[in-house]
């Protein structure tokens, strides 16, 4: 009988109120308050310095890989709310990636679009996007890595090392058969999400190794929806049928930009480091066909906004998701790290040709309110053995199905992105 060998990834990202030390933050409660994490807030000339220092192409790939896999989704949904973090998915399988060898690697790197770069690379552009996302100012974008291992496996000194030389992975032996790793692996996932997930395991993993990833994000927007102008308005479905969902109203300047049968917004969070994309197909257009302009090329939404004033009106929604992907990888061509007999994960461990990957879980949630973005993301991958603005404002009344992105300013890196159906679903 094969021994189990089980790699949980889980992404947060979540309300916290903790970000560089002495630097403010606007969070989506609405208050300023102290930074009180770590790691300091990159100063502009920093910030210069590591986004110098991203791969763009590397970068770029990310997008290229969430619309690909917005795209399977979206096709075996169908017209239903589709919310994901495709960095935090990317994420967790570089973790995987890390422990794969020979065919299962170049499937991996292939489908992530990471073929013909060196691991090191990889690794090396990984960390670098995480230090610009993680230390940026104005919003909470916090990163936790943790390993456990069961003691006597011989997990590979390099394949341990490169995780926290890389991704800043605490390393701990112990026995994942027994109850008290169970307790000790659900702490950690507890405390790192401040509560909002309070366990990952209901018994006791087992297997060689459990990998966590843990994401946080908070986001308040630079400027906030008064409560007070929020009113239920009808929000048409994807069917003709209508629903009254609560509107969120603002006049104000923001990024904007409008094609034949769309209009675009980008609405800033906290100092305009990050944004939230939306993109609204026109009444005569729908969101089924701005999925195929998006899927074909989304470098319409890139450049060319204008500062525009815009009378926008938005949907207060919360919607959230889980999905099973190993079906989805594998369309999208990472295959062998599935199949019993071809997977190669000997780069993990001594023995690990007899690993392969057994599931990937996701579970995404975005809460958007008056007063910023909360938003969460678990990702688990199992391993076994075996212009000038105009005279009169724009107006902007998303009050149909739309596509959004939460992203980085400078790296156009999406964090979340999603199709919104219906805000009440």
């Amino acid at each position: 009988m094969r021994k189990w060998t089980v790699i949980a990834c889980a992404c947060l990202l979540i309300w916290l109120t903790a970000c560089g030390q002495g630097d403010k933050i606007q969070t989506a409660g609405g208050k300023k308050e102290e930074q009180q994490k770590k790691i300091k807030v990159l100063s502009e000339a920093e910030r210069k310095n590591v986004l110098a220092k991203v791969d763009q192409d590397m970068t770029q790939a990310g997008r290229d890989f969430a619309l690909r896999l917005h795209q399977s989704l979206a096709t075996e949904l169908e017209q239903e709310n589709l919310i994901l973090s495709p960095y935090s998915i990317t994420q967790a399988l570089a973790l995987a990636y890390n422990g794969a060898a020979g065919d299962t690697a170049a499937e991996m790197s292939a489908m992530l679009g990471w073929k013909d770069q060196p691991l090191a690379d990889v690794n090396e552009g990984n960390h670098q996007l995480s230090t610009l996302l993680e230390r940026g100012n104005g919003v909470v974008l916090n990163v936790a890595n943790s390993v456990w291992y069961q003691q006597g496996v011989a997990m590979k000194k390099d394949y341990l090392n490169t995780l926290q030389d890389s991704y800043g992975a605490v390393v701990k032996g112990t026995h994942l058969g027994e109850d008290k790793a169970m307790n000790q692996i659900n702490d950690w996932v507890n405390k790192k999400t401040e509560g909002m997930i309070p366990s990952i395991f209901s018994e006791p993993p087992g297997g060689v190794a459990v990998l966590i990833n843990a994401i946080y994000f908070n986001g308040g927007w630079k400027d906030e929806f008064d409560p007070a102008n929020t009113v239920d308005e009808s929000f048409t479905l994807a069917n003709g049928n209508s629903k009254q969902i609560p509107m969120m109203k603002r006049e104000g300047k923001y990024e904007y930009k409008e094609g034949e049968d769309w209009q675009a917004i980008r609405i800033p969070y906290a100092e305009g480091q990050m944004h939230m994309l939306v993109i609204l197909p026109k009444a005569s257009s729908s969101l089924a066909t701005l999925h195929q302009e998006l899927w074909e090329d989304a470098s319409a939404w890139e450049e060319g906004f204008s500062y525009e004033t815009v009378k926008l009106s938005l949907p207060r929604f919360k919607a959230e998701q889980s999905f099973e992907l190993p079906k989805t990888l594998q369309g999208l061509g990472m295959v062998k790290a599935f199949d019993p007999l071809e997977a190669d994960f000997t780069a993990m461990a001594e023995g690990g040709d007899g690993f392969y990957i057994d599931e990937v879980k996701h579970k995404a949630v975005v809460d958007v309110s008056e007063t910023g973005t909360k938003a969460a993301a678990v990702t688990s991958v199992g391993v076994v053995a075996s212009a000038e603005p105009p005279s009169e404002p724009i107006e902007m009344d998303v009050n149909r199905p739309f596509f959004f992105a939460i992203e980085d300013r400078d790296t156009g890196s999406w964090v979340f992105i999603g199709s919104v159906f219906d805000p009440r679903a």
